[in-house]
């Protein structure tokens, strides 16, 4: 079964590495490892050793990932590439309340036919109707 749940996780990680854009700066965070950088940006340009500080130039993106202790300490950017971030954060953000919207439109209809479920079965029917 192990087997089974670790081959699905590589394929579903295949699959979706084809997916993404060919390397997403923006979603480099401090503390992730070397191996998640490269799984998820690839390998840099440059490389550089400063003592036990590790730097790594992807000038494509005019990005700097600093390493220290096989983890990411610092991200230093160009001006153009925090507008990259921000545009890609925007659009994240409004793919996210489109989806939000989405899901509200139907618990607004649910909460309209419970109500009217409701009101019905407290109504008289109009043949029980008092005189």
């Amino acid at each position: 079964m192990k087997r089974f749940i670790m081959l699905s996780l590589s394929a579903l990680a295949v699959l979706s590495a084809c997916n993404r854009p060919k390397k997403d700066l923006a979603s480099v965070t401090i503390g992730m490892t070397k191996t998640e950088v490269v799984n998820m940006i690839g390998e840099p340009k440059k490389k550089d050793v400063v003592n036990k500080t590790e730097i790594w130039d992807y000038t494509d993106s005019s990005r700097t990932v600093v390493f220290r202790a096989d983890t990411v300490y610092s991200i230093m950017t160009s001006p153009k590439a925090r507008l990259d971030s921000v545009a890609g954060w925007l659009d994240s953000t409004n793919q996210k309340v489109k989806k939000g919207f989405g899901n509200l439109g139907e618990k607004v209809d649910n909460a309209a036919d419970k109500i009217k479920d409701k009101l019905d079965k407290d109504s008289p029917d109009s043949s029980q109707t008092k005189q």
